[in-house]
C-alpha cells in the first residue's frame, strides 16, 4: 500500500474516531430555536418519557418519572422507585418537553452561572439540562436527563 494512501486511510479514521467521542451527530441540534423547530416538524402531542431531575428536593422528586403527554397535556406521572409521596410539589411544566424548552428559554434570557443543554438529535427534545442560576446559592441547581422517549403513546 503507499504510504499516501495509508496517510490518507490513517486521516480519515482520526475524523471519525474524534467525531465519534463528541457523541453527538452532524445533525444534533445546538441550540434551542434548532432543538425546537425539529420537536415542532415532528408533530408530537402524544409520548412518554422518562425524567430524572437532580436538584435540593424531597427523595422521592429525585427519582426518574414516566411522564405520559396525552395530546399536549400531562396526563400521567408514575415514580419508578417509590410512589411521589407529595405531587403538589413537582414542578409540572417542567416534566413536559414544551415546558422544559420555555425553561431553557427564560434561562437563555437571563442572567444564569451555568445552562449547559445537549439535545436528542432525531426528535430535538433536551436529553440533559445542567442549571444553576447563581453562583453564590447552594440550593438553586437542577440536572434533568430525559430518556425512553417513546413517541405515540399518550392515549
Amino acid at each position: 500500500m503507499s504510504v499516501f494512501l495509508m496517510a490518507l486511510l490513517l486521516s480519515g479514521c482520526g475524523t471519525a474516531a474524534s467525531d465519534a467521542s463528541t457523541g453527538k451527530s452532524e445533525n444534533t441540534p445546538e441550540t434551542l430555536a434548532q432543538a425546537q423547530a425539529l420537536w415542532s416538524d415532528k408533530g408530537i402531542v402524544d409520548y412518554q418519557i422518562t425524567v430524572q431531575q437532580s436538584c435540593f428536593c424531597p427523595a422521592d422528586l429525585r427519582q426518574p418519572v414516566r411522564v405520559t403527554v396525552a395530546d399536549g397535556k400531562l396526563v400521567d406521572v408514575t415514580g419508578l422507585e417509590q410512589s411521589i409521596q407529595d405531587p403538589g410539589q413537582l414542578d409540572v411544566e417542567r416534566l413536559t418537553v414544551p415546558g422544559l424548552f420555555r425553561f431553557i428559554e427564560r434561562a437563555e434570557q437571563g442572567e444564569v452561572h451555568r445552562l449547559t443543554v445537549d439535545y436528542d438529535p432525531r426528535y430535538g427534545f433536551p436529553v440533559y439540562i445542567d442549571y444553576d442560576g447563581h453562583q453564590m446559592i447552594a440550593d438553586d441547581e437542577y440536572q434533568y436527563e430525559l430518556s425512553d422517549f417513546q413517541r405515540g403513546v399518550g392515549h
